[in-house]
């Protein structure tokens, strides 16, 4: 689900490029203005399990400068840390869903799926013969994973016998901007190993066409989202 970044791919399957750190992609100054939303809104959000979002978004843009710093600067293969912040996200996204669904059964659901999950990546790390290849088998049960607790947050709102304002809510435009990024990084997901085996797309010019664009969807709706919290208090979250 996060994104991975293009040095990532090309440092282990195509000549080096030489890249500039800056200046800094759109895709991170993206982060940078949701992870700036996060803390205006910090006072709507304190008592909230949403809080999280504004050390979860810092770490998002520490890691992005630092893989970039790694691989522009140092010259350094940066995917090692991407194998670790990956599962990271998946997890962060998990508990986010596990304490907003509003159905207990829901609740339950996700923190067997985020425990076994959990334990998946254990496995695959201990398997895992060279943290400098990606990890695709987290990768890509992590977006099916997120696809489908993005799909059950839906559910459980139709399950209600109230009416929301959806718009109002911080949770849809969160959930509705998961499931576009990871059904659009999974169709591309599921191809990776096969791609690059038969030496295609060596410099990830359709990754970066496909991913950078999936940015932009996830970290502005996760920001409009955040912005809900400031702008519509609880009690403006039902149809009235």
């Amino acid at each position: 689900m996060k994104k991975i970044c293009q040095h990532t791919i090309t440092a282990n399957y195509a000549p080096k490029i030489v890249y500039n750190m800056f200046p800094l992609p759109l895709s991170i100054w993206f982060e940078i203005a949701a992870l700036t939303i996060s803390l205006v809104c910090y006072n709507s959000l304190k008592n909230k399990p949403l809080r999280w979002f504004v050390l979860f978004l810092f770490l998002v843009v520490v890691t992005e400068l630092y893989g970039r710093h790694l691989r522009n600067e140092l010259h350094e293969p940066n995917t090692w840390l991407y194998n670790i912040f990956i599962p990271i996200e998946f997890l962060f996204y998990g508990f986010i869903f596990t304490v907003q669904y509003l159905s207990r059964k829901f609740q339950k659901l996700a923190g067997i799926l985020m425990t076994v999950f959990g334990f998946l990546v254990i496995v695959t790390f201990l398997l895992l013969k060279n943290m400098l290849v990606l990890n695709t088998k987290v990768l890509i049960a992590g977006n099916i994973l997120m696809i489908f607790c993005s799909c059950l947050y839906f559910v459980d709102l139709l399950n209600q016998d109230i009416v929301f304002n959806l718009h109002k809510l911080p949770m849809f435009w969160i959930s509705t901007g998961l499931l576009i990024f990871n059904a659009g990084e999974l169709s591309y997901n599921l191809f990776f190993d096969y791609i690059l085996s038969h030496k295609q797309d060596f410099n990830a010019i359709v990754f970066t066409a496909i991913n950078g664009k999936l940015i932009f969807i996830l970290y502005g709706f996760i920001s409009i989202g955040l912005l809900c919290t400031k702008i519509s208090p609880n009690k403006n979250y039902l149809v009235k």
